[in-house]
């Protein structure tokens, strides 16, 4: 790490130094809620039971005997048993374990702690896979943590049964008392998410989800893990003809239930799934979700997201492409992370620094966060700090999060962000958002958002955010209904969306109205339509920081279409028809099929195409480019289980696209275009492949094998099929590489 660095952000340190001696204050003094269900006399707590309601449709309704959950609980862990009384039908899909499911499975909710408002997730359906996660009030459900724990499943035609047992050193505390309470709830999810059963009247789209949770005491043994997990791997590139060996390793401790350090040297991911192949001609950055084992353990804490897919911290960035750089990657030397809570507070620093390469200096990036859980809410404050020596650039962003549940109805979330910049142009700037939900009767569904993110607002260097200046505001409603008694309908939504927006500049962008409704049938078919028109206005982000272009008004309607379990497997369609741009026509359509080729060879296939007369591309500075436009895109994955310990998996990624040539042209101050000379035709492909060999030794030991490819071709020629475009990016195979990696816990 660069020492220049660390001392010009000490002064910050020791005023987060301060703040968390505040946070800790207040948490150790938060209110605790009562009424638990208690474990005493030292013995097992046993509890069991078979009415679950139905939250998916939204009906609220009691079932009796189609789950039954058992458990119970000692020192050491929770030992569970759910038996699925009456399942669907038997689907397989293609699962990996640590990916969520298709298909029927059930999930266990943990809260470690009183004000919790975050759940660790458990899952496994009946083809024995499993994932792990972390379910956040303020963002989705994550699969960014990994635990140890054991399960097993049995299957008969007629029920099928998981058994397990969470130890509970899985779960962060926010003591190390021996007696400390968890809250609890259990669910199963039919094929493809169309009915939920849940122990509580309540689910994680709900207001108020944590305030439904069985609560219970329970008395826990002092222990303290360390786990080890060194790895070799080489890498060999066929077309640079050089291999390069790395040897490195994690080290996960758990000092005490309330206190974890993680440290990783020479991390190496090349285990990971690969990102999906996109061709991006934009000015709005692709997001990659985080995939790597040390930055997916033991991180929810820095979950803060807000609209535009704003992340405060956005791990791909370490070790991966730089925002403000023409990088791509570089290797991590090292990154360690701390980990502490304390009655209801928890705190968190997160420290890495990359290496050097060639004439570009590595970054070294620091971030801490802390957060309060209060009865119905929680606050938390968040500091980035990022180095950027080949740019002489330092980024700060300071940020305050913010939620309350102020009624069982109704919730309010928000941030505040700056971040200052300093470099050869130092800047700074505000951000901040605001959102609510509503939720009247379980019928009447309310959501509003407000935000406004400066025109200098600075936020990737180690976050994330697709656009700032920007202030806009948007709001939802959903009217349910669950229970038509209908031969066909068994859940209608119809919504309404409204979104309006501007710049700092006060720029007319366009007014977008939606309209659509959303329903399931009763044989397990769901049914989308959406109809959209998007008002004349200017496109901000077409010439990136030069004129605005002013676009015509424009419409679309949208059908998606997911078909039931037929014996060959689920169809999955979208078409979308509609005007863009300036009044051109364009239509997208898109299939996907998955399927079981034969037993325990699963596949997933996606084609895609997408055809426009008015796709417009920025052409530098103030010119924009219109063509005619099409583009053709295959997806398919094969996914073969040889056992529990051997799988393998392919995937090949085509895209491919023609663009014509209609106009050139420049765009004035008013945002009016003026006719330049005609832009050149074009064409272009890309090609990626991997296949990947995994033998699993244990839950969390693995060897790996992998041979990967990518390729790419441009041309000015528009005679080319697709076919033999997919064929020329297939040939020009300019990075492909043979990986191979040995992981083992300790």
């Amino acid at each position: 790490m660069h020492v220049g660095f660390v001392l010009n952000i000490s002064f910050l340190l020791q005023l987060f130094k301060k703040i968390l001696s505040v946070f800790l204050l207040l948490g150790m003094t938060a209110v605790s809620t009562s009424g638990y269900v208690k474990a005493q006399d030292h013995a097992l707590y046993q509890n069991q039971t078979n009415v679950f309601h139905v939250v998916k449709p939204r009906t609220l309704q009691q079932v009796n005997n189609e789950l039954e959950f058992t458990y119970t609980i000692d020192k050491s862990a929770i030992h569970f048993q759910l038996k699925v009384l009456k399942p669907e039908s038997y689907v397989y899909r293609a699962q990996e374990n640590d990916n969520q499911f298709d298909n029927e499975h059930v999930r266990l909710y943990i809260v470690s702690g009183n004000n919790e408002r975050s759940s660790y997730v458990f899952g496994i359906n009946h083809q024995s896979a499993y994932f792990d996660g972390i379910y956040d009030e303020n963002s989705e459900l994550s699969l960014d943590w990994n635990g140890q724990w054991d399960y097993s499943v049995e299957v008969s035609p007629t029920h099928w049964i998981a058994t397990g047992s969470i130890p509970w050193t899985n779960l962060a505390f926010q003591s190390i008392n021996i007696e400390q309470s968890i809250q609890l709830l259990v669910s199963k999810h039919g094929n493809n998410g169309l009915r939920i059963l849940s122990s509580q009247p309540s689910y994680i789209d709900y207001t108020g989800f944590f305030d439904n949770f069985t609560k219970i005491d329970i008395e826990t043994s002092q222990t303290s893990t360390l786990e080890f997990f060194p790895y070799y791997s080489f890498n060999h590139s066929i077309a640079g003809d050089n291999t390069q060996h790395n040897i490195g390793g994690e080290i996960f401790w758990q000092r005490s239930q309330n206190e974890h350090i993680d440290i990783t040297f020479n991390p190496d991911f090349g285990q990971v799934e690969s990102n999906d192949l996109i061709v991006n001609f934009s000015a709005i950055e692709d997001f990659f979700s985080e995939q790597r084992p040390f930055f997916t353990r033991n991180q929810g804490i820095f979950d803060v997201n807000g609209p535009e897919n704003l992340r405060l911290l956005h791990t791909p960035r370490i070790g991966g492409s730089s925002f403000y750089e023409d990088v791509d990657a570089r290797d991590i030397i090292g990154a360690g992370r701390y980990n502490f809570a304390s009655g209801n507070a928890s705190y968190s620093l997160l420290i890495a620094s990359e290496s050097d390469q060639k004439d570009i200096l590595g970054r070294d990036f620091f971030a801490t966060r802390a957060k309060i859980n209060t009865t119905d809410g929680a606050i938390g404050i968040s500091a980035n700090f990022v180095n950027t020596p080949s740019l002489k650039r330092k980024s700060s962003v300071l940020g305050i999060d913010y939620y309350q549940l102020l009624s069982e109805n109704f919730e309010l979330s928000g941030a505040a962000v700056l971040s200052s910049i300093d470099e050869v142009d130092s800047t700074n700037d505000l951000g901040f958002w605001l959102n609510g939900n509503y939720q009247k009767n379980d019928i009447h569904l309310h959501e509003f958002t407000l935000f406004a993110y400066g025109k200098q607002l600075e936020l990737n260097d180690a976050g994330f955010v697709q656009r700032v200046d920007r202030k806009q505001l948007e709001y939802e409603y959903a009217m349910l209904f669950p229970d038509l008694d209908s031969e066909f309908i068994e859940e209608l939504t119809i919504k309404v969306e409204i979104e309006a927006k501007t710049n700092f500049d006060n720029e007319e962008l366009p007014l977008q109205v939606g309209i659509g409704t959303e329903f399931t049938s009763t044989d397990g078919a769901a049914f989308e339509v959406g109809i959209e028109w998007l008002s004349a206005g200017k496109d901000d982000n077409l010439t990136r920081d030069f004129n605005s272009t002013n676009l015509d008004d424009s419409w679309s309607i949208e059908i998606v279409y997911e078909s039931p379990e037929y014996p060959f497997g689920q169809i999955e369609t979208e078409a979308i028809y509609g005007t863009e741009n300036w009044s051109g026509r364009f239509y997208e359509a898109t299939a996907g099929l998955n399927t079981e080729l034969f037993n325990g060879l699963f596949t997933e296939l996606e084609i895609s195409y997408y055809e426009s007369a008015s796709w417009l591309n920025w052409g530098g500075e103030n010119n924009v480019d219109e063509f005619d436009f099409t583009e053709t895109a295959i997806d398919l994955k094969l996914n073969y289980r040889l056992s529990e310990a051997h799988e393998f998996r392919i995937r090949v990624e085509l895209i491919a696209g023609t663009a014509v040539g209609l106009s050139g042209n420049s765009i004035n101050v008013d945002g009016d275009r003026l006719e330049q000379e005609h832009p050149d035709d074009f064409t272009f492909s890309e090609a990626a492949f991997q296949f990947r060999y995994k033998y699993t030794l244990t839950k969390l030991s693995a060897v790996y094998f992998s041979y990967t490819f990518g390729g790419e071709f441009e041309d000015e020629i528009i005679g080319n099929s697709k076919r033999a475009l997919f064929t020329r990016a297939i040939e020009g195979k300019d990075n492909h590489g043979v990986f191979f990696k040995t992981r083992l816990a300790f």
